[in-house]
């Protein structure tokens, strides 16, 4: 073992939670206790990272117990006797995961893990300074390299077929070969794993700067299509040009785009990258960011082609593909069980992808199309302009001229809601210059949706023209009363 190795355990063994660990384990008679997985791992690549610590004692209960007791945290119990403390130091959540060493050895517990650099440990006993290591993972580390020591363990646990993809992803490793083989041998055992336990690592990849690249790698694993059973009929689905490539094909095209564009705000919408990037890094609900949700989207924004192709006098046609493909991501989330928040947003991307496109062909814009566009879609306006962009660019490619026709008209839509909605918000745009009871005093009307129309008009309004004082607003709504009231009507009838 070489030096730095050495200073590196001598270090972690040194962190003052690690050190308080072995100390009362040692003054409680619960020796050995070892240092094992992430943290480990984390530690040897790049130094200690989040304060996950996971520990093996032969008496996990009593650490457990005493462990909860001296950092004042709160004691979990979970299935086949692993413990869990979480507390707080420094305003830092601390987790610390005591499991029962398991075939009556550290060794033999270091064997079953899954990938050979999570089976290192270290043991907290204070004369023990080398590092255990038996299935070879420092070396894997250094080689960058997914590998299981025994196959068997994907069998024992299918979950491990996923996360060797996450880990792949998050530490920007390669999968070893041979480990790839046995992946793709045991995929289908991925349909028996809990859905919850699914969604976490799934979502896990979609959080990387190069998702595309990692979900192309679940398809070559046989992954993707039992994690997904509707990508089995994209496959193959052949579309008409402008199309480059199947349904399935251009999907993940897509989301690799989307990397791209999301890795390049900055320079293609210099006055919106503020505005853009700390929603798209924002939780969404259950650990899942925003940005990985419109990478989900962005994976099955056409999973309702295969239903709707149709060849008419020889053109490939798929009328309805956005409705069907709404319908289809809601039972799909659904069966990922993800939250009513993150499920209302992933089906509301894949109904109104087209959106933008079809604004884009009108033949002229008019401001109110654009405030419309931003009303009727917020809080994912700026979200279906991201996937739209990236469409275009999985069908054309990023130098044709489609794709920069619709960057241009992208830019123009922020520009617009730069400009004439947040901008102009103090002067009306999110803050009516009437309310209700006032309008109702004014123009002597009676509670009703009716009121509620004007007030939606009148913000729309204040975002198109100089509406600035409540009497310019008054004076407006005077001189188009009537006409407001067929338009009011004839929503209700229709």
């Amino acid at each position: 073992m070489d030096q730095r190795v050495r200073r590196i355990l001598l270090a972690m063994r040194d962190h003052p939670l690690l050190r308080q660990t072995a100390r009362l384990a040692a003054e409680r008679d619960l020796l050995p206790v070892y240092l094992v997985g992430g943290f480990v791992r984390n530690a040897l690549l790049k130094g200690p990272g989040a304060l996950d610590i996971d520990l093996v004692s032969p008496h996990p209960a009593s650490l457990g117990a005493a462990l909860q007791r001296a950092f004042d945290g709160r004691l979990i119990r979970f299935a086949e006797g692993v413990q869990r403390v979480v507390f707080s130091r420094g305003g830092k959540r601390v987790q610390m995961d005591i499991a029962p060493l398991r075939g009556g050895s550290i060794v033999e517990d270091l064997r079953r893990r899954d990938f050979t650099i999570n089976a290192l440990g270290v043991s907290l006993g204070e004369d023990a300074t080398d590092l255990i290591d038996p299935t070879g993972g420092l070396r894997d580390l250094r080689a960058r390299r997914i590998r299981v020591g025994d196959p068997q363990v994907l069998a024992e646990d299918p979950l491990r077929l996923l996360r060797s993809v996450r880990l792949a992803a998050q530490l920007e490793f390669a999968i070893d070969e041979t480990t790839a083989q046995a992946i793709r041998q045991h995929a289908s055992s991925l349909g028996r794993v809990a859905p919850e336990r699914l969604r976490e690592e799934f979502f896990g990849i979609l959080n990387c700067s190069v998702a595309g690249r990692w979900l192309g790698a679940m398809d070559d694993l046989a992954l993707l299509e039992v994690l997904f059973p509707e990508t089995r009929e994209m496959r193959g689905c052949l579309q008409g040009p402008p199309h480059r490539f199947d349904v399935l094909t251009h999907s993940l095209e897509t989301v690799r785009s989307l990397d791209g564009i999301l890795h390049r705000l900055p320079k293609l919408f210099l006055r919106q990258a503020a505005f853009l990037i700390g929603p798209l890094e924002a939780e969404v609900e259950g650990g899942i960011s925003r940005r990985a949700l419109l990478r989900f989207a962005a994976l099955l924004h056409d999973v309702g082609k295969p239903e709707t192709r149709s060849v008419e006098e020889g053109r490939i046609r798929f009328l309805g593909h956005a409705e069907r493909g709404a319908s289809m991501m809601e039972e799909i989330c659904r069966r990922l069980r993800l939250g009513s928040r993150a499920s209302a947003m992933a089906v509301a991307l894949v109904r109104e992808h087209l959106r933008p496109f079809f604004l884009e062909q009108a033949k002229s814009i008019t401001s109110r199309a654009r405030y419309r566009f931003w009303r009727d879609l917020e809080p994912l306006a700026a979200d279906c302009l991201l996937l739209s962009l990236a469409d275009i660019r999985g069908t054309y490619g990023r130098d044709g001229r489609a794709f920069q026709e619709r960057l241009r008209f992208v830019q123009e839509m922020f520009a617009f809601q730069r400009k004439r909605i947040r901008g102009g918000r103090h002067a009306g745009g999110r803050t009516p210059l009437l309310d209700g009871h006032e309008l109702m005093a004014r123009l002597d009307l009676t509670p009703g949706p009716f009121v509620g129309f004007l007030l939606e008009r009148l913000q729309e309004e204040a975002a198109l023209r100089p509406l600035r004082t409540k009497e310019a607003a008054l004076r407006y709504l005077k001189r188009h009363l009537h006409a407001l009231q067929e338009e009011f009507a004839r929503g209700e009838a229709s």
